[in-house]
């Protein structure tokens, strides 16, 4: 099956740019689905398609067109919307498909972490007076509307022109990695006294939590949404690759 069409990595984790290169290594044919642009990693080096479908009948139009047999699905965490459309699409079309996902951080003893559904509910919890440092994304500042805490410091990639929507908001720009550290002298400066994180998982963005772990700073942690129902899961890009090459 796999010598005769196309693998589509769709993109949006860290791991979607190592299973691209394990794969040409193997010299498979793979395309690449990203929902919008990167800002932190290098152009994928296979064709990529950069925008979000406008429904099933879209996608699985790409899908025929790049003759497509198996879907890896290694999309970020929280593109719930990306995942669930892969995985029925992947079902309506019998394509081999498996979702990519690596494990959810977990609170130890000295964390201070409070589990929430949402961004919204997250910041509807927050007292008044709280300086809150969050990287959940200007895609998520719909949620704040009604946040009561003194500012929210929210992480950005690139400067941004436009300013906040809300009076609350101050842009913070910086290009990761960041160290513990650096985190740890950041939330000194701008005197944080919780964070708002997405749970996401993985050793490249837990600097953070780390230094809320040292700081003694409490965190709102927000759960990622459910994956697809009834498809098969793994956790790291050797899994993925050991299920590809079992065809």
């Amino acid at each position: 099956m796999r010598n005769a069409g196309s693998i589509l990595v769709m993109a949006g984790a860290r791991e979607a740019h190592g299973l691209v290169s394990r794969l040409k290594s193997r010299g498979r044919s793979v395309v690449a689905s990203l929902p919008e642009p990167e800002r932190v990693f290098e152009p994928l080096p296979v064709p990529t398609r950069v925008g979000a479908f406008e429904d099933n009948a879209s996608f699985e139009a790409w899908v025929d067109t790049n003759n497509v047999v198996c879907v890896l699905d290694a999309s970020h965490a929280f593109d719930a919307e990306v995942s669930r459309r892969a995985a029925l699409v992947s079902t309506r079309l019998n394509l081999r498909y498996l979702r990519v996902l690596r494990p959810p951080w977990r609170a130890s003893g000295q964390d201070y972490w409070t589990d929430y559904r949402t961004v919204r509910k997250a910041s509807e919890d927050i007292p008044a007076g709280e300086r809150v440092f969050s990287n959940t994304g200007r895609a998520s500042l719909p949620e704040f509307e009604t946040f009561a805490g003194q500012v929210l410091f929210l992480r950005q990639t690139q400067a941004q022109k436009a300013p906040p929507p809300y009076d609350f908001v101050r842009y913070v720009t910086g290009t990761p990695p960041f160290s513990q550290h650096s985190e740890e002298a950041l939330f000194q400066t701008l005197r944080i006294s919780r964070l708002i994180c997405r749970n996401v998982g993985g050793s490249a963005s837990i600097s953070k939590l780390l230094a809320a772990r040292r700081l003694g700073l409490r965190v709102a942690m927000v759960a990622r949404p459910d994956p697809p129902v009834g498809m098969q899961i793994v956790e790291t890009v050797t899994e993925a690759l050991a299920w590809e090459a079992d065809a």
